[in-house]
């Protein structure tokens, strides 16, 4: 099982910056998503509690002029007898207000009576709370809803009292205005119907519905409701709600003083469903070309800071890995982000630094002989021919005893100057170990790799030697043509002709011939 190397950072910084391009884009709508929502859900709160208080407003001011109305008749009526003739034409006069105008002596007995259709005929006996109010408290009054008896309808009573010309209480003239039936409170009422399911519904002051676009629910009490509530205390205002329908709400609510009523327009909430899902595909639609300019600037942007960085740890893991000898150059980068180049810069710097510490020599600064295994696995892989030549210092261990062994290290260290001196930029010189050197002779055959021997040898000798006398140098070739694949051999074989050269009196070249190896074994 390969060990796991783990995310890129390519792709790492890509989903990052995807990630973060969607995440902004989710976040930037779901922002105009809810201020959108608030902004609606304000208006129609607002536009509903400027309505109920309009309405409120209105209703007061038709009351007042439909008491007004009652009260100059119940005048007239004090200074003379109102005719039917008269009431009648007072009924005409107030029709859009009135379903009916009567007008009730001090015993509640009808003595006039003016109406379109349904109403109480003379001489009937009123028998109604309102009424008994009327007569008791002899004052201009606006009743609470009540079913009227002779209609069985809920209706308003509005009366003014009738005083004679000795200021005397004769009766009253009484108004009715039927909640459910057409006049000018009802259609006022009704105006709030806009398509959108929006309605208005009135509450009288026991929390009872006295008006609302389902007749089924009037006289239903609904004092669970709090904004009817809330309007019935005396306050105006606006705020979402569920009703008992469980149906959510923005709904205005205003308190109307005359009546005591609490009046309330609400709109349902999914009315900004549609807008709000609108809204949502119309940024879609034209954030969309912006997300993917965005969305390719990023990843573009990511690439550039990432790719110097992929290379970097590419080269890294191809160092690491490689078995050859010679590693790669570092791979140029052209990025003008500060910490790219700096690490690039310390990998290459550190990377040289290693590898040389790695591939050298301590004492000489010659190729090691890890190096050495490495490079010539690597040409016999790749099938380059080539020539071994391998050296030894000739009676080193006198010289380490004769002159200390930091004599010694700078005879090695002048042998591998040597050796430098006369190889070629191609080849590959090396410490063996101990006082053992040698050359990798890069495409070289065997005249040449004794040449380049003999001139080294030559060299060492005549040179000015750390112990002030000659240094001698014994050495031994072989050769690979390109075919061979056992590394051991050829050294083997390198060593066995040095031996040679040590056995025949040292100082000297000598080049691997298995024939003359055998009649030496002879």
């Amino acid at each position: 099982m390969g060990t796991r190397k783990g995310l890129k950072l390519r792709f790492v910084l890509g989903l990052f910056v995807i990630g973060s391009v969607i995440l902004t884009a989710i976040i930037g709508g779901y922002f105009a998503w809810t201020t959108n929502k608030t902004s609606l859900t304000s208006g129609y709160l607002e536009s509903n509690y400027q309505y109920a208080k309009k309405l409120s407003s209105n209703t007061n001011e038709l009351l007042h002029i439909i008491s007004n109305n009652i009260d100059t008749i119940a005048a007239r009526a004090g200074k003379q007898n109102l005719s039917q003739k008269e009431l009648n034409s007072w009924y005409d006069a107030n029709e859009q207000y009135f379903n009916s105008i009567l007008i009730v002596d001090s015993d509640r007995k009808v003595t006039a009576s003016s109406f379109s259709s349904g109403g109480v005929k003379i001489g009937t006996v009123l028998t109604s709370y309102a009424s008994q109010q009327a007569v008791e408290q002899k004052r201009p009054l606006i009743s609470e809803p009540y079913i009227g008896s002779a209609t069985n309808q809920l209706l308003l009573l509005i009366s003014s009292p009738i005083f004679n010309e000795d200021n005397e209480y004769v009766g009253f003239v009484a108004g009715t205005i039927y909640l459910d039936e057409s006049n000018a409170l009802n259609k006022l009422l009704n105006e709030h119907f806009y398509g959108n399911g929006s309605y208005v519904y009135v509450a009288d002051k026991q929390g009872s519905l006295i008006f609302h676009p389902n007749h089924e629910r009037i006289n239903e009490r609904v004092t669970t409701n709090e904004v009817i509530n809330k309007a019935l205390a005396g306050r105006s205002g606006s705020q979402v709600i569920v009703n008992s329908q469980k149906e959510r709400y923005f709904a205005g609510y205003a308190y109307e003083s005359i009546t005591g009523w609490a009046i309330v327009a609400q709109t349902p909430t999914s009315i900004i469903d549609k807008p709000l899902n609108e809204l949502i595909w119309r940024i879609l639609l034209k954030l969309f070309p912006l997300f993917i300019v965005i969305l390719l600037l990023a990843w573009y942007v990511s690439y550039v800071i990432s790719k110097p960085l992929f290379e970097l740890a590419a080269f890294s893991e191809e160092a690491i890995l490689s078995t050859k000898a010679i590693r790669s150059k570092m791979p140029k980068t052209n990025s003008y982000i500060y910490e790219v180049r700096q690490l690039n810069q310390s990998i290459n710097n550190h990377f040289n630094l290693l590898n040389k510490e790695i591939r050298l020599d301590g004492l000489t600064g010659l190729a090691n002989r890890k190096t050495f295994d490495l490079t010539i696995q690597e040409w016999i892989t790749e099938e380059i021919p080539f020539a071994l030549i391998m050296l030894d210092v000739d009676h080193f261990k006198k010289i380490n005893d004769e002159h200390g062994h930091l004599i010694g290290d700078e005879v090695l260290i002048y042998t591998a100057s040597q050796i430098k001196a006369f190889s070629r930029s191609h080849d590959l010189s090396f410490r063996y170990g101990g006082e053992e050197f040698g050359i990798l002779v890069k495409r070289g055959s065997i005249p040449t790799a004794t040449q380049i021997a003999e001139r080294l040898r030559e060299g060492i000798t005549s040179g000015a030697s750390p112990t002030g006398s000659p240094i001698f140098v014994s050495i031994g070739i072989s050769m690979s043509n390109g075919k061979t694949t056992d590394v051991k051999e050829i050294i083997e074989m390198a060593d066995q002709a040095l031996y040679r050269s040590k056995a025949a009196g040292r100082n000297r070249t000598t080049v691997y011939e298995k024939s003359q190896l055998n009649e030496q074994e002879d």
